[in-house]
């Protein structure tokens, strides 16, 4: 008997719910595709005993993610083809040691009447449906208006360590050997300056317009002049210059 699938839901203020394995795990997508599967996350109700289908009109979800209507069924097409094949990888950067690997997406598919129908892969249940701990959650209009996929990203890793975060100087900080793995720039943006404008620079402006989290400055970590790792200083007040850290308009640091 086939699956019965539920009709997809728009609403900004629903949750992603995503465990903290995945969000420190290297992802590659677009933008869009990024919006496409969160948007297919908040679906997920705590609730939930396994993962469900979900159909929704294409011109609707077209809007929604604003997808521009030139094109309309043929972009929405390639998004759902990329998206099947991205994988999550879950792990420690050593190979020696346990990893896992697997597909966001198990299932895509167009009636040719308008309606697209839409899975998670059974593979990923353990790490959205019926989490009590380590995990990440977050509105979704937290992330829709954002135009770069670091941004999401960055928003994403931050949410996940906020509970490292105290007024008494102690907040998350990041190796840049995980940095550039996370962010999938292992290959792109050798001399730091660039990293740092290219993606750093980028994702917290879009962070600090457009979402619930203020990251007041980013200290660089030096070993001698080279920046070995970043520490965010953040929090969800008004946004303040701490002492002795850099503000992300101070001085240029050397690679």
């Amino acid at each position: 008997m086939p699956m019965k699938s539920l009709e997809l839901t728009y609403n900004k203020e629903h949750h992603a719910v995503i465990a903290n394995d995945v969000i420190k795990g290297k992802q590659e997508m677009t933008l869009q595709e990024a919006r496409l599967l969160r948007l297919l996350i908040t679906q997920v109700a705590k609730e939930d005993k396994d993962l469900k289908t979900y159909t929704a009109k294409i011109s609707d979800l077209a809007e929604f993610l604003k997808i521009p209507k030139t094109h309309l069924y043929r972009d929405i097409k390639d998004i759902c083809s990329r998206l099947l094949q991205r994988l999550v990888y879950i792990g420690t950067g050593d190979t020696k040691m346990p990893w896992k690997t697997f597909q966001w997406v198990q299932l895509a598919q167009y009636d040719g009447n308008g309606n697209l129908t839409l899975m998670l892969s059974n593979q990923i249940q353990p790490f959205v449906l019926a989490l009590n701990e380590r995990f990440t959650q977050y509105k979704l209009a937290n992330i829709l208006e954002m135009d770069s996929f670091y941004a999401i990203r960055l928003y994403e890793l931050l949410k996940s360590d906020d509970h490292k975060r105290d007024f008494d100087g102690d907040y998350p900080e990041y190796s840049m050997e995980f940095l550039r793995q996370f962010f999938e720039c292992e290959k792109k943006y050798d001399a730091f300056k660039d990293f740092r404008k290219r993606v750093i620079d980028i994702a917290v402006r879009e962070i600090n317009a457009k979402t619930d989290l203020q990251i007041d400055c980013v200290e660089y970590i030096k070993n001698s002049r080279a920046v070995v790792g970043l520490r965010f200083v953040f929090g969800y007040l008004k946004p303040r210059q701490l002492p002795g850290q850099l503000a992300l308009d101070g001085d240029e640091v050397e690679a």
